[in-house]
């Protein structure tokens, strides 16, 4: 076995940490993409419509943003040495976050509809601009990425950046 190869070769624990650090990295940026987005969104469509869809239509729009945004880096950066670059990475990353965005509207439903996570705030005197981040479907939202983030990191780690490497091995 060669030393100076096993040398250089980082302790497959070693690395998913980091790779769970720089995925937390990215997820936070792809969580300001999201939630700038999201908020954007619903106080535009707030101005001209009313309803319960108005949040999931600005989740949506938002975590798609998101998205481009974690495939970019993570693609590059996360899982730089386990990317594929063929369709099936891309088919497979983009089915996994729909799944994850799923997953994110179910809890959203969950925190909003059945826990009333979106009413915490009242009572507290918080000064109104600052309820509106606090409270409400943006909360229930920002909860939601929360869960989601480390479920999308095991999801990417196990069915989408598996790596060349292990496929090539198989050969």
């Amino acid at each position: 076995m060669d030393s100076t190869n096993t040398a250089n070769q980082t302790p497959k624990k070693g690395k998913s940490l980091i790779q769970l650090i720089k995925f937390a990295l990215v997820g936070a940026s792809n969580t300001i993409v999201d939630m700038i987005v999201n908020t954007g969104v619903s106080h535009l469509l707030g101005l001209f419509f009313t309803g319960g869809w108005i949040t999931y239509a600005a989740k949506t729009v938002g975590y798609l943003c998101g998205l481009l945004n974690s495939y970019f880096w993570n693609s590059r950066w996360t899982f730089r040495e386990e990317r594929r670059r063929d369709a099936k990475e891309k088919i497979s990353f983009t089915a996994v976050n729909l799944l994850v965005l799923l997953i994110s509207f179910g809890l959203i439903y969950v925190f909003k509809n059945l826990l009333g996570l979106g009413q915490w705030w009242m009572g507290l005197g918080l000064p109104e601009w600052l309820t509106k981040i606090v409270g409400g479907d943006l909360f229930c939202s920002l909860l939601a990425t929360c869960i989601c983030i480390p479920v999308n990191f095991v999801l990417n780690k196990l069915f989408v950046f598996k790596g060349r490497k292990e496929e090539n091995e198989v050969e």
